[in-house]
């Protein structure tokens, strides 16, 4: 017996629908402080790449462009570490 793609397709989707069942399921809510922490590594690491990919850049208008983003991830590093600082004293 040949099956038809929307066979597979609604398979594929139940099959979707119970994994995001399953996640939410075994998925435990963040604090604040977690989600925070979370942001800062997320940033701290887009900010090292960001470095990173100065270092590589030699067209000047490339070299601008890094410019710019490593200004942009640095600050938003430092508002998501004052952000930090400003949660641990309250």
């Amino acid at each position: 017996m040949k099956k038809n793609k929307n066979f597979y397709m609604e398979k594929a989707e139940k099959i979707k629908k119970y994994v995001e069942t399953l996640s939410k399921h075994f998925h435990k809510e963040k604090s604040e402080e977690e989600e925070l922490i979370e942001d800062l590594k997320r940033a701290h690491e887009e900010w090292r790449m960001k470095e990173e990919y100065f270092q590589w850049a030699t067209d000047p208008d490339l070299v601008e462009h890094a410019i710019y983003e490593l200004k942009a991830s640095k600050i938003k590093y430092i508002y998501l570490l004052k952000k930090a600082k400003e949660l641990a004293n309250k």
